[in-house]
């Protein structure tokens, strides 16, 4: 199975390029930004079409007629979830990192001229790896907290495991905000005490935090 990966770009030379070099390796679709395009169009169509990663450019400007760059849809996903896999792709690498928070995600679209096979091997496999890491943090919060959610069933939780699965709510939540991978067990009303508020009043806490990064 092939995982899934948006490009977004604003030349359609690129996009062409990125496509015949990753289409064996992963189901692409291409992003083209127009001047219509808005960071949160963008966010809307990534997230409706559930992409394993996104591959980004960074000079938007350039030729898109809009107001944003790559890094605007960057700050935007992680805004929401924070773990998921990124990738930017430049001609532009001083100037994106001048204006980037996570600069080892950035790469020089040098590498896709053909030059050499080895770095576009390296690429896709960080990549694909990326994803695996990402899924595999999921699975791993999830079984931990139905370790701790059976516990606290059978004999109860110390303070500190308490709050260890408070944590672990935390983090499912920025992994998955959609609720999507709750574990299963935790659907019965019964599984935990007042849970249901308790992930209310973790999700608002989350949001309340959201905001202020973005003042």
């Amino acid at each position: 199975m092939k995982y899934k990966i948006a490009y977004i770009d604003e030349n359609d030379g690129w996009l062409n390029t990125v496509y015949q070099t990753f289409k064996n390796e992963f189901d692409i679709t291409l992003i083209k930004v127009l001047s219509e395009s808005t960071v949160d169009s963008i966010f809307e169509q990534v997230y409706k079409e559930g992409f394993d990663a996104i591959i980004t450019d960074y000079l938007l400007e350039e030729e898109g007629d809009v107001s944003f760059n790559g890094n605007m849809i960057v700050n935007r996903i992680k805004m929401y979830k924070p773990y998921f896999p990124i990738i930017m792709l430049t001609a532009h690498e001083p100037q994106a990192i001048s204006q980037m928070d996570d600069v080892h995600i950035i790469y020089d679209k040098n590498i896709l001229d053909g030059q050499s096979e080895e770095a576009l091997s390296i690429l896709i496999t960080k990549i694909k790896s990326n994803i695996e890491h990402y899924y595999q943090k999921i699975q791993n919060t999830k079984n931990e907290i139905e370790t701790l959610v059976d516990k606290k069933n059978q004999q109860g939780l110390s303070i500190p495991e308490e709050d260890d699965l408070t944590k672990l709510f935390i983090l499912m939540d920025e992994l998955e905000p959609e609720g999507k991978d709750l574990p299963a067990n935790l659907l019965n009303k019964e599984a935990i005490t007042n849970l249901s508020d308790f992930v209310t009043q973790t999700r608002g806490i989350l949001e309340e935090l959201k905001k202020a990064k973005t003042k």
